[in-house]
């Protein structure tokens, strides 16, 4: 469980890294080399066999004595080093190369090994060199700008360690503790962002807990504001998808209502129509008169049944084979017929025929005609 712990926390700590490094390269370039840079520190300046004095600030340099002091007589003069006020400001103390003591390499790595460039430029250097690591201080600088077709150039810098072991015995005996060594940039302004004696403090003794760069700060702020633009604009997604499914179901709401009152309207429609037409059909009394009108004085009506326009007919009589006939002359009457067998009733000496047949609608001139009769 524990080993598993380990590789998940290392697995995080990589994908944190690298999202930072990838975030870091859209900090503009003047940000983050003023993030980069240390507040205040001493720079001791190789130049013509001795040292300068310079202090150096938010990325400028001012010199501070114009006295040249010999760096071999460095060890029996170091009252003349302490006189200088040499870590007054509380930072750091280095000294500084000629760019003539410095080798510099220019090489591209894939983007993605960023955190392994430190290795792989030290295998390439025994593979490309005559050197030998354990001969040599080396750092490297990542070039700015983006990554092109997935590689970044990277310039390594590398000292014999016979260039800067002496210096620093020198100083050390004269009571200043060197904490850095880098090399004058390509303008001979400012000393370029490396230090030759990190790898060298690694391999010899345990490792120190490293300040936290601001550019490490300036990426892990980007991480956590890009995070916080994801998860604004992930709730503000989740805020519109529930507004739309409210939204939604609301109208689901008066669509049931709408589709109610249609079909109420509808219902009220078809019983408008129904009554229209109830309206339109003869009445019962009429149908009446007109079956008293043509069935012979021998018969009688036994049943009658009206529905709609619909009338159904049960008639006994002596003979009942010229009643279709009948009813098909009538101007009310229309479509009749048998709806069973004519049955002869023997000991009445009548016939029963059961008919249907459908009215007529009611034309125009009959409307009139029923219209001035009510008048009269």
């Amino acid at each position: 469980m524990s080993s598993s712990f380990q590789a998940a926390t290392e697995m995080f700590r990589r994908f944190l890294t690298w999202w930072g490094n990838e975030l870091a390269e859209l900090v503009p370039v003047a940000l983050r080399r003023w993030a980069s840079r240390d507040a205040k520190r001493t720079v001791l300046a190789v130049e013509s066999g001795g040292f300068i004095h310079y202090e150096e600030a938010g990325g400028r340099l001012a010199r501070r004595n114009e006295a040249i002091l010999s760096a071999g007589d460095a060890a029996e003069d170091g009252a003349d080093l302490r006189g200088l006020g040499l870590g007054r400001s509380g930072g750091p103390i280095g000294i500084r190369l000629p760019r003539s003591a410095c080798l510099i390499r220019r090489i591209e790595l894939p983007a993605a090994a960023r955190t392994d460039f430190a290795k792989i430029l030290k295998l390439d250097l025994e593979r490309s060199t005559p050197f030998h690591h354990q001969d040599v201080y080396c750092d490297h600088v990542v070039e700015d700008g983006a990554p092109r077709q997935g590689k970044i150039g990277v310039r390594q810098v590398v000292v014999k360690r016979e260039h800067v072991d002496p210096l620093v015995r020198q100083l050390g005996d004269s009571g200043v503790a060197v904490a850095f060594a880098d090399c004058w940039d390509d303008a001979g302004e400012q000393g370029l962002p490396i230090d030759l004696l990190h790898s060298a403090r690694q391999e010899s003794g345990p490792p120190t807990r490293r300040r936290i760069s601001p550019a490490a700060v300036l990426a892990v702020c980007a991480l956590m504001l890009s995070g916080s633009a994801v998860a604004i604009g992930l709730a503000r997604y989740e805020a519109a998808l529930q507004r739309l499914e409210e939204e939604t179901d609301a109208a689901k709401a008066n669509a049931l209502a709408v589709r109610r009152s249609l079909t109420t309207v509808e219902g009220s429609l078809g019983q408008v129509a129904e009554l229209r037409r109830l309206k339109a059909r003869p009445p019962v009394i009429r149908v009446l008169d007109e079956l008293t009108r043509l069935l012979p004085d021998t018969a009688w009506v036994g049943y009658l049944k009206v529905e709609g326009d619909v009338v159904e007919v049960t008639i006994v009589a002596p003979a009942t084979g010229e009643l279709l006939a009948l009813f098909e002359r009538s101007p009310l009457f229309t479509g009749a017929s048998l709806t069973a067998p004519v049955t002869y009733d023997a000991a009445g000496q009548s016939e029963r025929a059961s008919m249907r047949m459908t009215l007529k609608p009611p034309t125009e001139p009959a409307r009139a005609l029923r219209a001035a009769g009510s008048k009269t």
